[in-house]
């Protein structure tokens, strides 16, 4: 089964606008221009909290041309900034902030929030460790320190976040999904069963999990737990995220191919333009002979998406495999070779029609292709056997596939 997971979500905690208390004792030794600069940065927080943030942003750099030395006004118009969208200027804001007070809590975190929006993912990691430097009790920190490895593709030093995180806070949901994301990466879907089973245990109801844990066991071989898991999220909503046709894999995964079709057909109800569907469905039609069926669904799915070699193959070979019209099954391998040249079953597939056409010298072209590819292919090394023996006896009856 090929499919798409669900990313792990990414924190968006920014640390919000606080505005110091001064005694009203204090304020009265302080300068004109402290005084300003204090009633600029209350009217900043006033708009900010009002969701003002243009108006907030104004304020904030008036107090700023007042006194460009304090580091925690850059701060909040950075966070400011970041809930307009201004990443770039977020950044900045940040970056002025840290030069000021290189050892301001939050400022790196949030920085490196802004940098995930802009895809600055290795810089990412250097702002989140550091903000871990500063404060190693921040569990955000490792929690989006984690996901920007996964991001990158960094699957062992999320783990290590993510289980950094857990150490932290042992109720943390996101730390046991997203490192079931990082396990099920690698391959190691025990481990990803296991996390997504615990955020189960603490959130019940957690849809996506039910989602995940059933892809889960899907490529653990674990196939009616998966479909248990599926089932579950179609009973929340039978909408989700393919969740009949993930169950439909499954279903193929027990050989069960009457459900599989039931799902797949309900699947293709939901979401009519899922060549996805029409192709698994048509290989459940072919395993239960229903081989009209069977080319109907590949057709549609041709029509869908008209760039998937594996469909052009799939009905060529069946078509051969009935010893239908062979010139047509050729087009179809042909055009599968045109789109993937590089796999060894489709030359096979096509070497078989040659050979039934008695056109053994193309067949052992493509038997010879194979060969480069895979010397070892012993299916490719047997017809190519009997392609040139048959060169001198034409007679003999042509391979089944």
């Amino acid at each position: 089964m090929r499919k798409k997971f669900l990313a792990s979500v990414i924190l968006l905690s920014l640390i919000g606008v606080q505005t110091t208390c001064i005694a009203t004792e204090s304020v009265k030794k302080l300068t004109r221009k402290q005084r300003k600069e204090i009633s600029l940065l209350e009217l900043a927080k006033t708009n900010f909290d009002a969701k003002q943030y243009d108006l907030a942003i104004e304020y904030y750099t008036k107090a700023i041309i007042i006194n460009p030395e304090n580091a925690e006004t850059y701060s909040k118009r950075g966070t400011t900034e970041f809930l307009l969208g201004n990443y770039n200027n977020a950044i900045n804001d940040y970056s002025k902030s840290i030069e000021l007070d290189p050892n301001r809590e939050n400022t790196y975190y949030n920085r490196g929030l802004a940098k995930v929006q802009l895809k600055e993912y290795k810089s990412v990691v250097d702002d989140y460790t550091k903000e871990i430097e500063i404060n190693p009790l921040n569990t955000n920190a490792f929690l989006n320190r984690g996901t920007t490895h996964v991001l990158l593709k960094q699957y062992d030093e999320a783990i290590v976040d993510f289980t950094k995180a857990i150490e932290l806070d042992g109720q943390n949901i996101l730390g046991y999904y997203n490192r079931g994301i990082a396990y099920r990466n690698l391959g190691q879907y025990e481990n990803a069963i296991n996390d997504y089973t615990k955020v189960l245990e603490l959130d019940p109801n957690n849809i996506e999990t039910f989602n995940n844990r059933g892809v889960a066991k899907f490529y653990f071989k674990d196939y009616q737990g998966a479909i248990e898991d599926y089932t579950k999220v179609i009973e929340y909503d039978k909408d989700f995220n393919q969740a009949f046709f993930n169950r439909g894999i499954a279903y193929l995964g027990l050989k069960n191919y009457e459900n599989a079709i039931l799902d797949f057909t309900n699947e293709i109800e939901i979401n009519p333009k899922n060549d996805s569907a029409y192709y698994q469905r048509a290989i459940a039609f072919a395993q239960l002979d229903k081989t009209n069926d069977a080319l109907d669904d590949l057709t549609q799915a041709i029509k869908l998406n008209p760039n998937n070699a594996q469909y052009y193959a799939q009905r060529g070979a069946l078509i051969s495999k009935i010893e239908g019209d062979l010139e047509k099954a050729k087009e179809d391998l042909n055009k599968a070779i045109e789109i993937d040249a590089n796999d060894p079953e489709k030359y096979l597939t096509r070497a078989i029609i040659f050979c039934k056409q008695k056109e053994y010298l193309i067949a052992i072209d493509d038997l010879n292709i194979i060969l480069q590819i895979d010397p070892n292919n012993s299916q490719a090394q047997e017809l190519r056997t009997y392609a040139i023996k048959s060169l001198d006896t034409p007679e003999k009856t042509s391979p089944q596939q």
